[in-house]
């Protein structure tokens, strides 16, 4: 968990490079993503408890940070989800996280992540690794999107993306990354 949480806070101090050296590390800490990230992190740490027993206490402390996380940094990653490490988020409200993702997720403001809904998928999304997501992009259903896939702002993806594409608009055009826009 440590290691993984470590890979995560580096994204964050990134964002804070041009503070002084000092003050850095702080706002890194307190910054919305990485608080719930945090709290992401704990609940996935406490499912490696074997016992029940005593996984109880660290489950019910979860609870109201779970409440915390979603109702005052706008931030729902489900416990169920399989994120790796390097999980940056960029900006709070509107997150919502259900999903498989490999190594350094990146993703602004308005981000959802899902089921298709109203039964019509029985899996989420599995995301690959290297993958930036802009502000209000919608990703749902059992779809996998490839390694090193950028999604535009405001994007809805409802088919597999295969690796380095560049997918943008509400229609979805899928294009090679290394091709002119």
């Amino acid at each position: 968990m440590f290691a993984t949480l470590k890979e995560d806070y580096r994204t964050y101090l990134l964002d804070h490079a041009a503070a002084p050296a000092w003050r850095a590390p702080i706002h890194a800490f307190f910054s919305y993503g990485f608080l719930a990230t945090l709290i992401y992190r704990y609940v996935r740490w406490t499912r490696d408890i074997p016992s029940r027993l005593l996984r109880l206490p660290f489950t019910l402390a979860y609870l109201p940070l779970k409440v915390f996380s979603d109702l005052a940094l706008g931030i729902q990653i489900s416990a169920n989800a399989d994120i790796g490490p390097g999980l940056h988020i960029g900006h709070h409200g509107g997150v919502f996280l259900h999903c498989d993702a490999g190594r350094n997720l990146s993703l602004g403001q308005e981000v959802t992540i899902g089921y298709k809904g109203a039964g019509k998928s029985t899996r989420w999304p599995r995301l690959g690794n290297d993958i930036y997501i802009g502000a209000g992009a919608k990703i749902f259903g059992d779809i996998t999107v490839g390694d090193g896939v950028v999604i535009g702002a405001n994007t809805v993806v409802a088919r597999d993306v295969p690796d380095r594409m560049r997918v943008v608009g509400a229609a979805v055009r899928v294009t090679p990354l290394d091709a002119p826009p």
